[in-house]
């Protein structure tokens, strides 16, 4: 009997194992390299399917990195920026100004014999020219200004007024009112202000007033309101009496108030007026005493006077190429001419600068954030002046200063900047520049859709960035 012995290369079926071949063992070895291949793929599938798991989480932290920073980077820059900024505004009649400029040695102030004398531009207030402007002088029917002025404001044109015995009876200038007469209030200041008649401004105090002398309080209450500080009434006609003095300065003030009334404009530069007379045949038949209407085309007023004591007077007032201006002459025996020349060289020596109006839009100035808004700038009153035509180049341009940005809530008239032109010279002037509507802050929503809509802004300014052309 024969025994098996241990590792033979009999198979179990008693059958010797063959050696391979060489093409079997080729065969084999590339099998088996493929199955290692695949192992390989297998592993790395999943050690990538092991990244994957974790993908989500990363990009969930991205994400909200990115949120983050861009919600930090957008409330960062929502503060804004409450300096001021500055701009250069030309007058809006910049190129005129060129053409209307004058070599010094173009301009010369007039000489005038007058003991005082004042020029001024009404719209602007500029003073042009004066001379003892402030000098408490005798003013004589100039009086009548503001005679006229306080019988305006506080009687009605149609009022009608008896005539006292004390009205009728004042000398000099009048228009021989008589006692018992009855006239309108609107009639005595015809006769006031063209024929000077004493009689109606008595007859007009007395009524107004309850006398002359409570009147004459009502004439130093206005004349103080109007800033007239050398000034002082004692009649309401203006004839020679200790204490009753004004300034040309005072007069050009009071005479700038009293032509902003229509119908004072309209009297003072009528050439005539006629008003019942009782028990004659024919009306009276006033004149204007101001012959400067005649004699300048631009007059347009305002009133004359004369007493030995203040000497010859006249406040007048003119209008030419849309520009008007008040003089006043006082105690001047060529006071007509000397109007003239101090009209002249107003009209001819000087001229407006205009940079702004009131309410006039200016500037945008932001306001808030989450929504940002916007209001307008606008003057608060108007910014144009007179200058003499030698100093025009300095005035080409002014200067602006306004906020950049402003936080809810922006009140309607709110300060936000200012105008200034003529710095540093003696024709300054500055006007302060407002917001013209209301912003209140807007609700949680409306914040809150707009925060996101401004991230959202944020992000597509990058890709832009990074994708330039998109």
């Amino acid at each position: 009997m024969v025994k098996e012995v241990p590792g033979s290369n009999d198979n179990q079926d008693g059958e010797q194992r063959r050696p391979l071949t060489e093409e079997e063992r080729r065969v084999l070895i590339e099998k088996r390299i493929k199955e290692l291949r695949k192992r390989k793929q297998r592993e790395k599938r999943r050690a990538r399917t092991g990244y994957l798991r974790y993908l989500p989480v990363a990009i969930l932290v991205v994400f909200f990195f990115l949120c983050l920073t861009s919600s930090l980077i957008t409330l960062g820059g929502s503060g804004g920026n409450e300096d001021y900024l500055t701009m250069e505004v030309s007058a809006t009649n910049a190129l005129e100004m060129e053409e209307m400029q004058l070599h010094p040695k173009e301009v010369a102030e007039p000489e005038l014999a007058a003991v005082a004398a004042f020029l001024m531009d009404p719209e602007t207030a500029d003073i042009l020219y004066e001379k003892n402007a402030d000098q408490p002088l005798p003013m004589a029917s100039t009086t009548k200004i503001m005679t006229a002025i306080v019988a305006m404001e506080n009687a009605s044109l149609s009022e009608l007024i008896t005539i006292s015995n004390n009205a009728s009876g004042v000398g000099e200038s009048s228009v021989w009112l008589e006692e018992g007469e009855i006239l309108s209030v609107e009639q005595l200041l015809y006769a006031l202000l063209v024929q000077s008649a004493n009689d109606a401004a008595v007859a007009l105090a007395e009524s107004v007033g309850g006398s002359e002398q409570a009147f004459v309080e009502m004439m130093n209450q206005k004349a103080a309101e109007l800033g007239a500080e050398n000034t002082h009434f004692v009649n309401s006609h203006g004839l020679d009496q200790e204490g009753h003095y004004s300034s040309a300065r005072d007069l050009a003030t009071m005479a700038e108030y009293a032509m902003r009334d229509p119908l004072f404009r309209e009297i003072v530069k009528s050439d005539g007026y006629q008003i019942p007379w009782p028990g004659h045949p024919w009306n009276r038949v006033l004149e204007n005493h101001n012959r400067l209407l005649e004699m300048y085309p631009y007059a347009t007023g305002i009133k004359t006077g004369y007493t030995f004591g203040a000497g010859r007077c006249l406040v007048a007032s003119a209008s030419k190429e849309g520009r008007d201006l008040i003089s006043v002459i006082l105690n001047s025996d060529d006071y007509w001419n000397e109007t003239i020349m101090l009209m002249e060289y107003g009209f001819g020596s000087f001229s407006r600068v205009e940079y702004a109006y009131s309410g006039q839009p200016l500037a945008a100035v932001e306001v808030g954030r989450f929504p940002t808004k916007e209001v307008n700038a606008v003057a608060t009153s108007d910014l144009a002046f007179t200058v003499r035509r030698d100093r025009l180049d300095q005035f080409i341009m002014a200067m602006m200063y306004y906020r950049e940005w402003l936080p809810y809530p922006v009140a309607d008239g709110q300060e936000v900047g200012y105008l200034v032109a003529g710095k540093g010279s003696e024709y300054e002037r500055e006007v302060v520049l407002v917001s013209d509507a209301y912003r209140l802050p807007p609700g949680f929503m409306v914040r809150f859709l707009s925060f996101i809509a401004a991230v959202f802004g944020l992000w597509w300014s990058w890709i832009k960035f990074i994708i330039p052309g998109i």
